[in-house]
């Protein structure tokens, strides 16, 4: 026990199967109240029960938080109040001598802007490098990140798309 290697392999060779294997008539009453305490029982599971269990889990990890669904709930409610809102002026328009046609062009403009303004939009966060962005930073739910190199080839492809043909996708006629 002297040298630290010797100690060692003695610790490592008492270490098997059998480890665990004691007579419980030869142990002392003093150790068995003792690992009674510590001892958890090695309960053997099926599949079945495993997999039912992590199921669970999954179900209760893949709904949204509280604070999720509150926020949805404040934005449907909100959408709910304007398009109230612009029913009773859809029912004005509906109301008013014009041709069919151009009844449902107004209330229908009315509805898509409305849409509009309840729209959320991503915003774009410009980074030198794409990497440290989405290892180091967390985007949040309306936010992308976009590498500056990404900006670069979407520009050139534009300019080399706009270089071939016009805006209307027709070639230019080469000057005489």
């Amino acid at each position: 026990m002297l040298r630290k290697k010797d100690r060692d392999t003695i610790i490592e060779d008492s270490y098997n199967r059998f480890a665990f294997n004691d007579d419980k008539d030869k142990l002392p009453s003093w150790f068995q109240e003792d690992e009674a305490r510590a001892y958890r029982p090695n309960v053997n599971l099926t599949k079945e029960e495993v997999n039912a269990e992590k199921d669970a889990i999954k179900a209760y990890n893949s709904r949204p938080s509280k604070k999720v669904e509150e926020a949805k709930a404040r934005k449907k409610k909100k959408l709910g109040r304007a398009m109230d809102k612009i029913k009773k002026k859809a029912t004005v328009i509906a109301d008013q001598d014009l041709n069919e046609a151009s009844k449902m062009r107004q209330i229908q403009k009315l509805y898509r802007n409305e849409k509009k303004k309840h729209k959320e939009e991503k915003t774009y966060t410009v980074n030198k490098n794409f990497k440290q962005s989405s290892g180091s930073m967390k985007a949040g739910r309306n936010v992308k990140f976009v590498d500056s190199r990404m900006k670069k080839d979407l520009r050139r492809e534009k300019h080399k798309a706009k270089k071939a043909g016009n805006s209307k996708g027709q070639k230019r006629q080469p000057k005489k």
